[in-house]
C-alpha cells in the first residue's frame, strides 16, 4: 500500500527531526573541549616496584600513576575522570590514588589507563625483588685514546650489578632498577649535554646519565673521551653510578670508576 504524499510528510517529520538530533548530538560530543578522544599513559614514576612495597619514583615518594586526555582539538583537558587497570594478577590500584601496591609476585604486568570508553597502550611494570646490594661486575681498563680524536676512544664496559638477598638460592640480580650516573673530569661534573671532554653511552650509541637494569640486574655503560681538548700526559676521568631505594643508597652504591687515560704519541 501506497502512502499518499501528506502522509509519508507527516511519518518523515519525526524521522528526519531524530536523525537531525542525534547528528547535531556527535557532533556537539566530538567538538566538546571536556569531551575526552585521545588518551596518553605518561611515563610510570619508576620502572619496578618492590613485592609488598609501593611504587615509587626515585626520590622515594609513593608515585601516582598517570595519563594525559586529549579533546577532539588536540588540547589537553584538564582534570578527567581516569581509570587505571593491571590486565595481570600481581598488584592492586588505588581507584582514587592510582597508587600501585605490588603482591606477593614477581615479574611483568601491564597497566593501562581508561575513560570514556578509550584506553592506552599498555604501559609494563616490573615486579621485583628488594634491591639491597649493588655490586661492580667489571673494572675498566686504561683508554690509550687516538690523535687526533677517532671513535675508538672508548673505554671497556663499565658494569655493575644490582641485586637481592630477600629470596631463596642466594642472591640473584634484580631487573628495572634506575642506575644514575656522573662523570667528573679534574672534580668538574660534566652535564649530558657536553661532550667536549667525554660523555657516556649506551650499547646503541646514545649519550645518558640513566641505566635501568636489565634481566639478571645489570646496567652498563661505556665512557667515550675526546681527545682533542684532553693533555697529552697521563690523566684520568672518574664515573659515579648510584642506585638508590625509598630515596636511600642501596649498599655498595655509589660506585666509582676511575678510567686512567694515556696518549697514543707516534
Amino acid at each position: 500500500m501506497r502512502l499518499k504524499a501528506a502522509a509519508w510528510a507527516r511519518f518523515a517529520a519525526p524521522i528526519a527531526v531524530a536523525i537531525a538530533a542525534i547528528v547535531g548530538g556527535c557532533t556537539e560530543i566530538g567538538t566538546s573541549p571536556t569531551i575526552v578522544t585521545a588518551l596518553e599513559f605518561d611515563s610510570l614514576p619508576y620502572p619496578a616496584v618492590v613485592t609488598g612495597d609501593t611504587l615509587r619514583d626515585s626520590l622515594g615518594h609513593a608515585g601516582h600513576l598517570h595519563a594525559i586526555a586529549f579533546n577532539a582539538a588536540g588540547n589537553v583537558v584538564a582534570n578527567p575522570v581516569l581509570s587505571f587497570f593491571a590486565l595481570d594478577s600481581g598488584v592492586t590500584i588505588d581507584p582514587t590514588t592510582g597508587v600501585v601496591t605490588a603482591q606477593l609476585r614477581s615479574g611483568l604486568v601491564r597497566l593501562i589507563a581508561s575513560v570514556g570508553g578509550l584506553q592506552t597502550s599498555p604501559e609494563t611494570l616490573i615486579v621485583a625483588r628488594r634491591p639491597d646490594s649493588v655490586f661492580v661486575t667489571s673494572l675498566p681498563d686504561t683508554i690509550n685514546y687516538a690523535l687526533p680524536d677517532n671513535p675508538s676512544n672508548v673505554s671497556s664496559a663499565l658494569t655493575l650489578q644490582v641485586a637481592t638477598r630477600d629470596t631463596v638460592g642466594g642472591i640473584q640480580g634484580t631487573q628495572g632498577w634506575l642506575v644514575s650516573y656522573q662523570v667528573l673530569y679534574h672534580g668538574r661534573t660534566l652535564a649530558l649535554t657536553d661532550t667536549s671532554i667525554a660523555s657516556l653511552w649506551t650499547t646503541a650509541s646514545q649519550p645518558t646519565l640513566l641505566d635501568t637494569t636489565a634481566a639478571g640486574g645489570i646496567g652498563s655503560r661505556t665512557l667515550r673521551v675526546r681527545s682533542t681538548l684532553l693533555p697529552t700526559t697521563a690523566d684520568s676521568i672518574t664515573v659515579v653510578a648510584s642506585v638508590r631505594y625509598r630515596g636511600l643508597p642501596v649498599p655498595g652504591s655509589p660506585v666509582i670508576y676511575v678510567v686512567q687515560l694515556r696518549p697514543l704519541i707516534k
